[in-house]
């Protein structure tokens, strides 16, 4: 009997280990990693991406890795990455605990499948026809709101008085309010407590995003790390807040649009949003690992409304329409879809650009000489006010475009995720494996950028003075997932920039950051080091 048991042990376990090499013989290659662990405890969770760096230049273009339970296949070859995100195969989202666990696959950035499809569909629509195309009716329109946000700006750096100024900060409120009327139909009034509220919740769930890594592979881990469980709960609780602040903006929205939510459509959790206030004011509440709660209450009705089209109104009439038209299509306009669309759309569209924008002003105060050429330029085409074409700058475009390829603002790339068992490559991709279009590797590549860590915007600007656009250069990535909000980016970064420049220098207001610090800090984005500047007149 103990004979039978033997041969019937030994038959399973040798059945299992020549499946399971049948299997890995056709992956890329890779480093081996530890059992449950994986490759996770050797990736420097402050600087994942120069790992990552590190292991393309061992194993190559293309290689594999587990991390905890995600079995991971990394792009550092631009051809791979538009090769692979062309595929249907690889527009799915990677199986991670934030973007699964926390966001539950909704909006757009973490949806998949039909809901996906749909709502880029729409978001995509929405967006060309409030002049983010290149050749659109309504351009003129979106560039006169993109005007307002430069000149609030420079309004502010006036007030500074040649005193030192935090630039970032200032940019980030000015191009914030932009964004709020693109997407919400409103900004908020100038020094708003709930302005400063929401913007705290976003900057530090950004960093706590980051922070928490490794429990988008081992999600037991916030079980047992009280740490990680901290990170947790903020995160939750922020992502809560958040929704309850666009819950009281949508509720004003409707009622200016005299429209009701329709039956389905509810989101249960804000069923009694609006009791918290004799007046339906929402209460908001700080929750933080750094403060003490702090309590205020929002009046949706300080909001300062715009006349024109935002994503927020397109949403609402396109719910109206497919709810009281009774579509199958309805389930995916329900409010709790929104909400998660709207803070997709906020955070794609204003930290992403707000942070490309601070390395600018950075690289261009560390290098005074390319700032000479920048506002040479600027002065040249647009010596007074008007509308900013993009393609009359090339020179800015390209101090911009070198910008965000020496500091990728997302260095490891938004990772895909595969729906089916695929080929890439030569080489197998297995179903439910993440797949990373590591951008700084590509971005950094001193096969194809000459002295990849210096500073040289001329690298885009081809021999007859135009902008140059190489197949390896992928800040917004590329394929069926590329992001839909490209354009925005790009004339909120030149119109901000050309206005700026055309009426002041920028110089450091003190000691230039260490190269230590100018490796920035890994987030959701690459973020600079803090520093001031000083805003000279011209």
């Amino acid at each position: 009997m103990d004979l039978i048991f033997l041969w019937l042990f030994t038959f399973v376990v040798g059945y299992w280990i020549f499946r399971k090499i049948n299997q890995w013989k056709n992956l890329p290659p890779g480093p081996w990693g530890m059992p449950i662990l994986g490759y996770l405890p050797f990736i420097d969770p402050k600087q994942p991406h120069l790992t990552l760096t590190k292991l393309a230049k061992t194993y190559g273009p293309i290689y594999g890795l587990s991390m905890g339970n995600v079995y991971a296949v990394v792009l550092s070859d631009h051809k791979l990455v538009r090769d692979a995100f062309a595929k249907e195969a690889f527009s799915g989202r990677a199986p991670l605990y934030l973007t699964h666990g926390i966001m539950h696959g909704n909006g757009i950035i973490c949806a998949e499948g039909a809901l996906w499809k749909d709502q880029r569909k729409q978001v995509s629509s929405w967006l060309k026809s409030f002049g983010m195309s290149k050749h659109s009716i309504s351009r003129d329109k979106l560039e006169k709101r993109i005007a307002a946000g430069a000149h609030e700006l420079l309004e502010n750096v006036e007030k500074s008085s040649g005193t030192p100024v935090d630039l970032v900060h200032m940019l980030t409120n000015s191009l914030g309010n932009v964004v709020n009327e693109i997407i919400f139909g409103f900004k908020f009034p100038p020094d708003d407590k709930t302005w400063n509220w929401f913007r705290q919740i976003q900057e530090e769930g950004c960093h706590e995003m980051g922070v928490a890594g490794a429990v988008n592979f081992l999600p037991f881990v916030r079980f047992i790390s009280p740490s990680t469980r901290k990170t947790i709960q903020v995160l939750v609780r922020g992502q809560a807040q958040t929704h309850r602040l666009y819950g009281s903006i949508i509720n004003r929205r409707r009622k200016m649009l005299d429209l009701v939510t329709p039956k389905g459509a509810e989101y249960p959790l804000h069923e009694n949003l609006f009791d918290e206030h004799p007046e339906g004011h929402m209460k908001c509440i700080t929750y933080s690992k750094y403060t003490a709660n702090e309590e205020h209450f929002f009046d949706p009705n300080i909001l300062i409304a715009t006349d024109d089209e935002c994503i927020l109104d397109n949403f609402l009439k396109e719910q109206k329409r497919r709810f009281e038209s009774d579509e199958e299509s309805a389930r995916f306009m329900t409010d709790e879809q929104l909400l998660y669309l709207l803070a997709d759309m906020f955070g794609a569209g204003l930290d992403t650009t707000s942070v490309t924008l601070s390395w600018f002003l950075l690289y261009m105060a560390l290098h005074q000489d390319e700032q000479d050429l920048v506002r040479k330029e600027i002065l040249s085409v647009y010596p007074e006010e008007e509308e900013i074409d993009g393609s009359k700058l090339p020179y800015l475009m390209a101090a911009l475009c070198e910008t965000q390829r020496i500091r990728s603002i997302v260095p490891v790339g938004i990772p895909h995720g595969c729906l089916q068992d695929t080929y890439l490559g030569n080489y197998r991709i297995p179903k439910g494996a993440m797949v990373i279009p590591l951008q700084w590797a590509i971005h950094m590549d001193s096969d194809v950028w000459e002295n990849p860590e210096e500073f040289k915007p001329s690298r885009f600007i081809g021999p007859d003075g135009s902008l140059l656009k190489p197949q390896e250069f992928i800040p917004f990535q590329t394929g069926k997932r590329m992001c839909p909000g490209d354009e925005l980016s790009r004339m909120l970064s030149c119109g901000c920039a050309a206005r700026l420049f055309r009426r002041r220098r920028i110089r450091l207001a003190s000691q230039p950051p260490t190269p230590e610090e100018m490796r920035g800090t890994v987030g959701v984005t690459l973020s600079p080091p803090a520093v001031k500047f000083y805003c000279d007149s011209v």
